[in-house]
């Protein structure tokens, strides 16, 4: 079995660096959500009638 030297262990060090900034940086990009439109749509909606509050003269 070949050994692996220092040279092999900090390319690997550092591709699993990178990739870990990658994907670290692509997270946050993705967790807006001013682009979903149906988050506001969701949510319950009431409609209250209105009532004439005004006094009225009795005969």
């Amino acid at each position: 079995m070949k050994k692996f030297g220092i040279k092999a262990a900090m390319s690997t060090v550092i591709a699993s660096g990178l990739a870990a900034a990658v994907l670290g940086l692509a997270g946050p990009a993705s967790a807006d959500v001013a682009h979903h439109d149906w988050l506001d749509q969701i949510g319950p909606h009431v409609t209250v009638p209105h009532v004439d509050t005004t006094v009225h003269q009795s005969h």
